[in-house]
């Protein structure tokens, strides 16, 4: 019985049977799911929003992804991700499994990680490296030495804090990604370019009741990205993450032609300000998804001005 467990599930028979059937029965799901919406789209080489699909990732992430991959003249087929969860739902799953790209998936969530590593074995992924590591300031140049290219293909991070400062400090490195795919707060607003204050051990869910204060503004973003040459290209319909490439690492003017979202807010995420109440007459109420409300839940709470280029 032993001897069959190992041919089934590796030699340590880390994976056990019921956990297997769960992993594959997700990934058949994201399969089907990312064929159904794909097939659903009519990609329009000027409209970045028409190439959304979701399999892996929670939005139209994967599509995205996967059609700027597509245009790259120089790739490497590497990604790095801070913030892979357990390597299912992420946006670089998509890479991983279907393109079956080289890359590490980062998660500070002990429990999350070791689900991952679980994932990647089952799907025979050992060109991924999942690390299990709270990425601050302090530590990211030591993480970042598991990238072999100062280029990669994709950048990506969503942790839900201080993303800014950790791409700062990439930048600063020398790296980089020919696309970088950055989560983004839409209760900032379109405007003002601001973040959080840099808190080594930020946690979303303990910072305010409302989970509406964390991570950067989509101005922010811009403002960062870029001063070190790079061209926005998209926000996904659901106002969760921002696109950015590096036009150099695309064909002659392909930037030029893109006519993406310029914000959105976010449509998806379930907090303080979109739970639905009760209102004086006993009825439920659903919120609308409008940063101007759900910032006066957070008014007051200190927030660290961007600074723009010129």
């Amino acid at each position: 019985m032993l001897s069959i467990a190992k041919r089934l599930f590796g030699r340590q028979g880390l994976l056990h049977l019921p956990g297997r059937l769960e992993i594959e029965a997700r990934m058949a799901t994201a399969y089907s799911r990312a064929s159904a919406t794909a097939a659903a789209r009519k990609p329009d080489p000027t409209r970045p929003i028409s190439w959304e699909f979701s399999g892996f990732s929670q939005h139209g992430e994967d599509g995205i992804v996967d059609y700027l991959c597509g245009q790259m003249t120089q790739p490497n087929r590497y990604f790095f991700e801070i913030g892979g969860a357990d390597g299912l739902q992420n946006c670089s799953a998509w890479l991983a499994f279907a393109r079956r790209f080289s890359g590490v998936m980062v998660e500070g969530n002990p429990d999350l990680s070791r689900r991952c590593v679980q994932v990647l074995k089952a799907a025979k992924c050992h060109n991924i490296l999942a690390v299990n590591q709270l990425v601050d300031q302090d530590n990211i140049a030591s993480l970042m030495k598991r990238c072999p290219h100062s280029a990669p293909d994709v950048f990506i991070i969503d942790i839900d804090g201080i993303d800014y400062y950790i791409v700062e400090r990439v930048l600063e490195m020398g790296f980089l990604p020919k696309l970088m795919v950055v989560e983004y707060n839409s209760v900032f607003g379109p405007e003002q370019a601001v973040t959080i204050p840099y808190e080594p051990t930020f946690s979303r869910r303990a910072a305010h009741e409302s989970l509406l204060y964390y991570g950067v503004s989509l101005a922010g973003w811009r403002a960062l990205l870029e001063a070190a040459g790079y061209r926005f290209v998209t926000v996904d319909s659901n106002g969760t993450n921002a696109f950015f490439i590096q036009p150099d690492a695309f064909p002659e003017g392909f930037a030029d032609g893109l006519t993406g979202l310029d914000f959105r807010d976010n449509q998806s995420d379930k907090n303080g300000g979109t739970r639905p109440r009760t209102d004086a007459e006993g009825d439920t109420v659903v919120p609308r998804r409008d940063w101007q409300a759900q910032r006066a839940l957070i008014q007051g709470l200190p927030l660290v001005t961007v600074p723009r280029e010129g």
